[in-house]
């Protein structure tokens, strides 16, 4: 027989053991908060923010501009398997073109989120009234760097607003958003024929060589299995294309290609900032 003070140190014994089951269960499965360690998301987060992530995803899978963290599924980082965080653009079989301006997902156009960065090329004549006016409205000069005939620097797509809104049509037209080259592909999605060409080769690379165990051979910008060229290929899985707002100092699925489902932690469903920044 257990005494009355035996009885009590085991009750208190398991229910601390079921607490931190519960604790535990739910950072595995439910959600887990991550602390940002990286300008990537600037400014939709900044370095030292915290997130709460929900990590499950087969009841909430990612949906579009959702932020999402992610381990990267390049298989010289299956080790390590870094953390990186991005948005959510292309979803499971969707069609995405790439460029500048906005996204433009299964024929829609979708703007860039207000708080991504983009890189502005400011000219000599317009830079003293453009640095002068950024200080007015209180916007916040990033990665100033001279140029021969003018500066760069990071702007917001609101503070690019802003600024045009500020200088009139005239004078804005003195600083313009640096180019990138468009770029269109379909994200594959789990069981569908995915049609196959040396652009999506490019993005889908990874994915198929973590599919077939290591075993496609890719050549002139075609793809080989069992030794025979096929056109199409059949995935295990559903995939995402995921972009930071911050390009200059991201690693997104523009370095590490496609993202699987089975990569993704989570997505952000709340957040704190460090030092109470907004």
């Amino acid at each position: 027989m257990l005494g009355k003070g035996t009885k009590i140190m085991l009750g208190w014994l398991i229910t601390l053991l079921v607490a931190v089951g519960i604790v535990w269960a739910t950072r595995v499965w439910l959600c887990e908060s991550f602390r940002i360690s990286t300008p990537a998301m600037e400014t939709a987060l900044h370095e030292g923010d915290g997130i709460l992530v929900n990590k499950c995803t087969t009841c909430f899978p990612p949906q579009q501009n959702d932020i999402v963290l992610f381990v990267s599924p390049l298989r010289q980082d299956s080790l390590l398997r870094p953390l990186f965080v991005s948005r959510c653009i292309g979803m499971p079989g969707d069609t995405v073109l790439i460029s500048s301006e906005n996204y433009r997902i299964n024929g829609k156009d979708f703007p860039r989120s207000p708080r991504a960065l983009n890189t502005y090329f400011v000219s000599l004549n317009l830079k003293e009234t453009f640095l002068s006016q950024a200080e007015q409205l209180q916007i916040p000069v990033r990665d100033l760097q001279p140029e021969p005939y003018g500066i760069t620097l990071s702007l917001t797509t609101f503070e690019e607003y802003q600024l045009r809104e500020a200088l009139g049509d005239k004078l804005s037209q003195q600083f313009v958003c640096r180019q990138i080259q468009p770029y269109q592909l379909v994200i594959p999605k789990k069981g569908r024929a995915y049609r196959l060409d040396s652009s999506s080769l490019m993005a889908c690379r990874e994915a198929i060589l973590s599919e077939t165990g290591g075993k496609a051979i890719f050549s002139n910008g075609k793809l080989y299995l069992d030794g025979k060229e096929t056109t199409f290929f059949f995935f295990q899985q559903d995939y995402y294309w995921l972009l930071s707002d911050n390009t200059n100092e991201a690693i997104d699925s523009r370095h590490l290609g496609l993202i699987p489902k089975d990569h993704i932690v989570g997505t952000a469903i709340c957040r704190w900032h460090k030092n109470n920044h907004e």
